[in-house]
């Protein structure tokens, strides 16, 4: 390879390339390698995905990801008071659901507000920029002048 025919030093070697000397694949990896058939990808699915999915299915996924704000989404919230409510063990599996609403209610959350976007104020702060007309006739027209 490139180390024998000193086409980098030592110093070059890659951190991995001892590793795979060490640890050679049992195949080697090429681009053009079939794999069987009968590999199948697994399906990973958990708990808080299925509650995630119920709650956008009850309530809509009307609100906005902002990753420049703080705080959480309205559905995070809910799977957060949700996982409480199971941990404590207190309440049956078929009615965790509905105890989760009310025990936001009691904490004063509305998940349906907080679910719902934002409505845009009407006068906004920054200044609307002038759109431009801008036609690739008149451009061409101008630089043939």
């Amino acid at each position: 390879g490139f180390l024998a025919t000193g086409a980098i030093t030592t110093e070059q070697i890659p951190l991995w390339y001892d590793v795979y000397e060490a640890f050679p694949p049992k195949y080697e990896p090429r681009w053009d390698r079939v794999i069987g058939q009968d590999k199948q990808i697994k399906k990973i699915l958990y708990n808080e995905d299925i509650l995630r999915a119920k709650f956008y299915n009850e309530f809509g996924s009307g609100e906005v990801v902002d990753l420049h704000k703080p705080g959480k989404l309205a559905s995070q919230i809910f799977i957060d008071k949700y996982n409480s409510l199971a941990e404590k063990g207190d309440i049956e599996k078929d009615l965790l659901w509905e105890s989760t609403l009310q025990a936001l209610e009691v904490d004063g959350i509305d998940i349906k507000k907080l679910n719902s976007p934002k409505p845009k104020d009407e006068e906004s702060t920054e200044p609307a920029l002038p759109k431009l007309k801008i036609s690739l006739k008149n451009i061409f027209d101008e630089q043939n002048i």
